[in-house]
């Protein structure tokens, strides 16, 4: 049975995207992405399925087989990159909060699965 599906946010702030193959310092971005997590194959990992950049604008996840070939599309997908690439700071750091989200949302479920089974157990018969 598949599991729910876990998501959290992640705000960022001075994210650099990698632009003519060089990180570009001059273009810093200020948000805050919607991480989702990958699947019941894939225990711990996430993806960016929304970003909201602080500004207003929401950028959705370009669909794989549509035609999204447009500048938010593509912006979409480099502060994506960057965010899911452990080995950047900025995704070092979402990498550590979805793991540290993703373990307190499975222990606060399993503590409410508890006190409601606690509840039941005590509850007088009527």
């Amino acid at each position: 049975m598949p599991s729910e599906v876990f998501s959290c946010e992640y705000p960022f702030d001075e994210l650099t995207i990698n632009l003519c193959d060089r990180w570009e310092t001059g273009l810093l971005l200020y948000g805050r992405a919607e991480l989702t997590s990958a699947g019941d194959d894939y225990d711990g990992e996430f993806y960016v399925s929304a970003i909201r950049l602080d500004g207003g604008a929401r950028l959705a996840r370009p669909h794989p087989l549509g035609n999204a070939d447009g500048f938010e599309a593509e912006l979409f997908r480099r502060i994506a990159a960057v965010i899911e690439n452990d080995r950047t700071p900025a995704g070092g750091h979402a990498a550590e909060l979805f793991a540290i989200e993703y373990e307190q949302s499975k222990e606060t479920d399993y503590d409410l699965f508890r006190e409601i089974e606690r509840e039941t157990i005590l509850e007088p018969v009527a």
